[in-house]
């Protein structure tokens, strides 16, 4: 059902009921926003997607769940083990910092009288981490935008799901957030530069902008001398074959090391924060908590494995050479210890 701007303006009120919908935007224009809240206007309008319609945003290949938009590179499945992934990377890194953001968020979200503080999360997934945001931050208006609707279809009141794809415009007005939210959308993004400066169109001035990726590499411990090209070849390899083929075929480059740069050569952003975290794989780690972030680590990782092995069969991989390029993979997960992947954070302010 469309729905035009005044009911739209409506809805997105304090007073908006609890159980929200997902929603489409029809076309990719921008959305005429005053600072009382979001609201549509006649060129961009929100369609709640029924049950009923929920089947036809997927496609089943090899026995899995896909998107059903052709054109976007996004290369994993977006099914229940797909989500389950996703759900244990976020609890990993959630235990790994203590907390769900690394960013100073106090005072970006400090209730002010007559604003309504808004936060976006782009390639929102399951939508785990605005509903854990959302329940810290209750007076803070979420929005979560993703290319398959995945997310809870009975979020609280105070977030809002909707279907969008991130390479193109966002639906928003200029200065719109205080805090855009980037976690792990380096498999859905082809022109990251192009999207930090959507991003900063819809950020208010002093807002912030966080990026968060694992590099899809495996390195040991700092201050360790071993090298995974020695000791965990399965792993290499692992990575060097999806890395090719990602950039190859789907034009997805490993750019966890060129985010930084892009953010300050935009000449948008300043106050430029960046930082490595370390995710142990596996219980090898000798404190305890981290032994937990390891498991559940490895856990997500092996999911991931399975969930690369049709895009790989796309590409024209043979079944014994992949099975051969996961298994090994598998293999060091297991066995060898000491292995971390690397959680690449930046932060930075809207000039």
């Amino acid at each position: 059902m469309a729905i035009d701007p005044s009911r739209q303006a409506a809805q997105d009120s304090d007073d908006e009921p609890d159980n929200q919908v997902f929603a489409t935007v029809t076309n990719g224009n921008h959305v005429d926003i005053d600072d009382s809240d979001a609201a549509s206007d006649t060129s961009s309008v929100l369609t709640e997607i029924q049950p009923h319609e929920f089947e036809g945003y997927f496609d089943e290949r090899d026995g899995r769940l896909f998107h059903s938009h052709g054109g976007l590179p996004y290369p994993l499945p977006v099914d229940g083990p797909e989500q389950q992934r996703l759900n244990f990377q976020h609890d990993a890194l959630c235990q790994l910092l203590n907390a769900n953001y690394v960013v100073p968020l106090a005072q970006i979200l400090t209730p002010t009288p007559g604003m309504h503080r808004r936060v976006l999360d782009l390639c929102t997934g399951t939508g785990k981490w605005v509903m854990d945001m959302a329940s810290e931050f209750t007076h803070v208006r979420f929005h979560g935008v993703d290319i398959v609707p995945i997310a809870t279809r009975e979020p609280p009141a105070n977030v809002h799901f909707e279907m969008a794809d991130v390479n193109r415009l966002l639906r928003w007005h200029d200065n719109t957030m205080d805090f855009v939210h980037a976690r792990s959308v380096s498999l859905a993004v082809v022109d990251y530069p192009a999207m930090l400066r959507e991003v900063a169109r819809v950020l208010r001035p002093g807002g912030l902008f966080f990026s968060g990726e694992v590099g899809r590499y495996v390195k040991y411990a700092p201050n360790s001398r071993l090298h995974t090209s020695a000791y965990a070849p399965g792993a290499g390899n692992f990575f060097r074959v999806i890395n090719d083929r990602l950039a190859r075929y789907r034009q997805l480059r490993e750019i966890t090391s060129d985010i930084p740069q892009w953010i300050h050569e935009s000449g948008l952003f300043e106050d430029i924060t960046v930082q490595e975290h370390f995710i142990p794989i596996g219980d090898w780690h000798e404190d305890p908590g981290m032994q937990s972030v390891g498991r559940t680590y490895k856990a997500a990782m092996e999911i991931f494995a399975d969930s690369l092995k049709p895009m790989l069969r796309d590409v024209g991989m043979l079944e014994w050479e992949l099975e051969d390029v996961v298994g090994r993979f598998l293999n060091d997960m297991n066995t060898v210890r000491g292995m971390v992947s690397v959680y690449h954070t930046v932060w930075a302010t809207k000039v």
